[in-house]
């Protein structure tokens, strides 16, 4: 029995509008149940589309009540499948689930002021308390402060998952789309309802290689054991194996341990031809980003995403004086994210099942330089269908990322619904109780004839007290056996209603 439905469809049609209209409709044929009224659609185009045309043909297709969530993206990820130079629209619909949509359009002007509105918004909206916040915002400059409001506003319990939009690493077309608008801003949805988010992303861990930064260590054999060679650099000394930020603004990295950071960029990953072929070389410097640091020992990626003559610029804000580490991101690194939260996902409660749709958001850095290992290992993706973008941040705890992976599975909370089910079930049907119960007492598997002599009725008022619980899917019939599903289990397991009587 499907509690979360879930339809996807993508175009690449040429035509904007006629793209949005062919991905709606394909997404609303592809539901298992062809539902009236979506709970939400989700809706991802690249930035060559205009977006204003794209929103146009969803609409053509899709009820004016139903909101629509999205954002540009050079790449979509919609049902396993990776699609550039399209337009994908993913729709969900439950009756246990609940949305409210917030937006605020001045995150470049007011970062703080635009999160709090725009979550807040969100939340009153859906009327009740949120067990997901779902954030899309541009890439404005300010996304820290923005999910700093965000948290302030609903705290450190109440998960939160995302993404900065993106296009086609040129930084300058990214947008969002929110009902029958689209700007550069920031949107929230608000989940609420029956469910339970499962969320995981990759980490990249410290690990010390002394080779690595070799050409920064200037220690000889003839220089003492205990005593390392320090550079001097307004003030502030430095060892010498370490990369240090010497000069920076916000997102540009202007000298690296006094020097200009580009050339000491160049020369820490062993590019053999000149900088300005480096700086042509998008494939090269965004497999071999910087990063800081944390106190866990993670290393939190920031670039370069662009390198210039003076600097070279990060994903997100980085601070002076601080320790850099490289990582060199191949295909093996690639794998390890991805894996990464394959194990959390499987192997985090609940248990008893998979997500009914799974968020999923991919650095754009990753997707341009490991296009063909990401799309078969997301087209083999073994817990479900997926929904996604490329992102220039992934968000995930209200964390900002780089350069990583990150999921959220959206699993209906069976206990919740099966309490609730079973509440309406027996109200209408009183004798649906003992009947459920007894078929448990008989080993959760028996024909109804059998069924009718334990209860001692007619063979056809077994039939009348079964057939509720087939409809409600506490119980499947396969041949002539009347057996407890899943479903069935966990409302005699945690339903109270249905403990047995003592």
């Amino acid at each position: 029995m499907q509690f979360i439905q879930y339809g996807f469809g993508t175009s690449e049609d040429t035509n904007p509008l006629k793209a949005g209209a062919h991905a709606t409709s394909d997404a609303l044929k592809n539901m298992e149940k062809h539902s009236e009224s979506p709970t939400i659609a989700f809706l991802y185009s690249s930035p060559e589309y205009n977006p204003e045309e794209v929103l146009n043909g969803v609409r053509l297709v899709l009820d004016t009540n139903t909101p629509i969530v999205g954002s540009s993206s050079n790449f979509q990820i919609v049902s396993n499948n990776v699609v550039s130079n399209g337009v994908s629209v993913g729709i969900i619909s439950s009756k246990y689930i609940s949305v409210g949509i917030g937006v605020d359009l001045g995150a470049s002007v007011n970062p703080k002021e635009a999160g709090r509105n725009a979550v807040r918004d969100a939340i009153d909206n859906l009327g009740m308390s949120p067990k997901l916040i779902y954030v899309l915002m541009d890439f404005c400059k300010s996304e820290e402060k923005v999910m700093e409001s965000i948290i302030e506003e609903v705290g450190y319990t109440i998960p939160i998952f995302g993404g900065i939009s993106s296009d086609n690493l040129e930084f300058n077309r990214m947008y969002q789309y929110c009902n029958d608008s689209y700007f550069d801003s920031i949107v929230c949805v608000a989940f609420g309802g029956d469910l339970i988010p499962k969320m995981s992303y990759g980490r990249y861990k410290n690990m010390e290689d002394t080779k690595e930064n070799s050409q920064f260590n200037t220690a000889t054999d003839n220089t003492d054991n205990n005593a390392v060679e320090k550079l001097q650099v307004e003030d502030i000394c430095y060892l010498r194996d370490k990369l240090i930020i010497t000069e920076n603004t916000k997102r540009k990295i202007m000298k690296i341990n006094g020097k200009n950071a580009v050339d000491q960029y160049k020369d820490l990953i062993g590019y053999e031809k000149s900088v300005n072929e480096l700086k042509k070389d998008k494939k090269s410097y965004l497999s071999n980003p910087l990063g800081m640091v944390a106190n866990n020992e993670e290393i939190y990626l920031k670039g370069p995403v662009n390198l210039l003559d003076d600097h070279m610029t990060t994903a997100s804000y980085i601070r002076n004086h601080q320790e850099l580490k490289h990582v060199r991101i191949d295909e093996t690194k690639v794998n390890e994210l991805f894996n990464q939260n394959i194990d959390i996902l499987e192997n985090s409660p609940p248990y008893y099942n998979k997500p009914a749709i799974t968020f999923c958001n991919v650095s754009a850095m990753l997707m341009e330089t490991n296009t063909d290992l990401l799309k078969d290992k997301l087209e083999n993706y073994q817990l479900g269908d997926l929904l996604g973008l490329t992102t220039y941040g992934e968000i995930i705890f209200g964390d900002i990322r780089n350069y990583d992976i990150a999921m959220c599975g959206i699993c209906p909370d069976l206990v919740s619904i099966s309490a609730k089910e079973g509440i309406h079930m027996i109200t209408k049907h009183p004798a649906t109780r003992e009947t459920l119960i007894k078929i448990d007492e008989l080993g959760g598997s028996v024909k109804v004839e059998e069924l009718a002599k334990a209860l001692g009725i007619h063979r056809r008022s077994a039939y009348d007290r079964v057939d509720p619980i087939l409809k409600h899917g506490f119980a499947e019939k396969e041949n002539a056996l009347i057996q407890i599903t899943e479903f069935g289990k966990i409302l005699l397991k945690f339903g109270l209603i249905f403990k047995k009587d003592h």
